[in-house]
């Protein structure tokens, strides 16, 4: 949704590796997950090829050296998209969430209204599906 505001093809990948492990994140990558996951490698166009994921890298090892505070955002924002994908909001997700909210130095207060638009988004996809189906 966001992504193409990421200009620099290294924080594409940064953020590519984000999502990956995120989606990972209750050891299974749910079908609507690998979804967003392929939409967000579309959006950057980025080439699986391009895409080098290494395992045990920290939250901290990925995205530490990320400054841009409108960047921070779109990562937050596309990630908490990601991981309402599935449904479930479980303990790790929840985990992950407060770990990158702290990583990224974001209010609770700009952690809430992220996290506010993303549910209403979803509701309004799930709303919007309803009329298209039952109509």
């Amino acid at each position: 949704m966001f992504l193409h505001f990421i200009q620099s093809k290294e924080h594409k990948l940064a953020f590519l590796e984000l999502a990956h492990v995120v989606a990972n994140a209750d050891g299974y990558v749910h079908k609507k997950e690998q979804n967003v996951l392929q939409s967000y490698m579309n959006e950057m166009d980025i080439q699986p090829s391009e895409l080098q994921l290494t395992t045990g890298k920290s939250l901290k090892d990925i995205v530490g050296g990320l400054k841009d505070q409108h960047l921070k955002h779109i990562f937050f924002a596309e990630i908490l998209l990601l991981i309402f994908a599935d449904g479930d909001y479980n303990d790790d997700e929840k985990k992950l969430t407060a770990d990158l909210q702290q990583l990224f130095e974001l209010s609770d207060e700009t952690f809430e209204t992220i996290k506010d638009w993303v549910t209403r988004l979803d509701q309004l996809k799930i709303e919007g599906l309803k009329l298209i189906l039952n109509t």
